[in-house]
């Protein structure tokens, strides 16, 4: 990055597009590569055989300590971004009250330039449920931006811990488009027991309405993999902000969801195997990675295609074992050694996958 583009997007003086782009292809993977450094890290790391809950609830409470260090950390390297460029009329600050965004740009003079809300979702998460419920009066359409880091805990060699987050990937929206794509999904699918009343919002939040009641939305407004559907009839007016918002927004949704499938394969088919790897990846038709293969046991997206062609071509490659997986990480067991697959079980959560589930020592 040079120092004077770093300082023109930092204070905002692009339009929407160019930032966003300038965000997406520059600036967040530069920091999410600084972020992956041992010096980062390490800060984050689990020592000497230190565990974590594996419970849903106190999962979650790490997550999002987890979350929020991230965010900590992200802005700190920013502003080191910043010292090292020679720029010291801006710094990045905390938003100290609970409210859009997470952190602001300012100048020297306090005066607020680029806004981002950062969002932190685990890859491996079965409901990644960060949300975004910021009303559109309460954006600025020139300045503010939804940024997403999708982390998972990684194994390290040579090195004194013995597992940290690393970021895998980076995503960037132009908040207003997006609070104008969520809203336009949110107020064409009202519930069928509005009774007489109407689904909408108050000057603070989004209203629910059931039987002629109305009550403050409880949560599922802007579920951040619920926002939108390409396909869906409603749509606000079409600008360049919104169809770059829309397109980057839709392959976040199923990009979140490879990579998600992607780790779990990573750590679950070389224990399955008992080999050490890789794993060997399996591509649809249309070349995205819809399955891994490691030995006898194989993993595959429900979701990635031809099922008998993706069964046919695992066959191909000595797998004798297959584990399908939904779109929230559910799972399915096959054995692959008949004809037609056997299904040896269903619906479990991957943390119970074992070699006895099918019936191996």
């Amino acid at each position: 990055m040079k120092r004077k583009e770093l300082h023109s997007m930092l204070s905002a003086k692009k339009d929407a597009i160019t930032l966003a782009v300038w965000l997406r292809s520059t600036y967040l993977p530069e920091l999410a590569a600084k972020f992956n450094t041992p010096d980062v890290r390490r800060r984050l790391g689990l020592y000497e055989g230190e565990r974590i809950p594996d419970n849903e609830r106190n999962l979650t409470d790490v997550r999002n300590r987890v979350s929020l260090i991230v965010e900590y950390e992200l802005a700190r390297l920013s502003n080191d971004i910043l010292r090292e460029h020679g720029i010291e009329d801006l710094f990045w600050s905390y938003v100290v009250a609970n409210r859009f965004p997470d952190l602001e740009v300012r100048n020297g003079k306090g005066q607020r330039k680029l806004r981002i809300e950062v969002k932190n979702l685990q890859s491996v998460a079965e409901e990644k449920s960060a949300n975004f419920d910021t009303l559109r009066k309460d954006l600025n359409p020139h300045t503010d931006f939804i940024v997403v880091f999708v982390w998972e805990w990684a194994y390290d060699d040579g090195v004194s811990w013995d597992r940290a987050p690393r970021i895998l990937e980076s995503h960037v929206f132009h908040a207003y488009s997006l609070a104008e794509l969520r809203d336009s999904y949110w107020l064409n699918r009202p519930p069928n027991t509005l009774g007489g009343g109407f689904q909408g919002f108050d000057l603070r939040f989004a209203v629910n309405c059931d039987s002629g009641e109305y009550s403050e939305e409880e949560g599922n407004y802007g579920k951040l993999l619920r926002i939108w559907q390409g396909d869906f009839a409603h749509r606000p007016p079409e600008t360049a902000e919104l169809l770059d918002t829309e397109n980057a927004y839709l392959r976040f949704r199923r990009q979140v969801i490879l990579t998600g499938f992607s780790s779990l394969s990573e750590f679950h088919l070389p224990r399955l195997s008992r080999l050490s790897g890789p794993n060997k990846p399996l591509q649809s038709g249309s070349h995205e990675i819809v399955g891994y293969h490691l030995g006898q046991f194989a993993t595959v997206l429900k979701s990635g295609g031809d099922r008998s062609e993706l069964l046919q071509a695992l066959r191909c490659s000595g797998v004798a074992y297959v584990i399908e997986m939904t779109d929230q990480y559910i799972c399915s067991g096959y054995d692959l050694s008949s004809l037609k697959p056997k299904k040896l079980f269903s619906n479990i959560k991957p943390k119970i996958l074992a070699r006895a589930l099918f019936n191996l020592a």
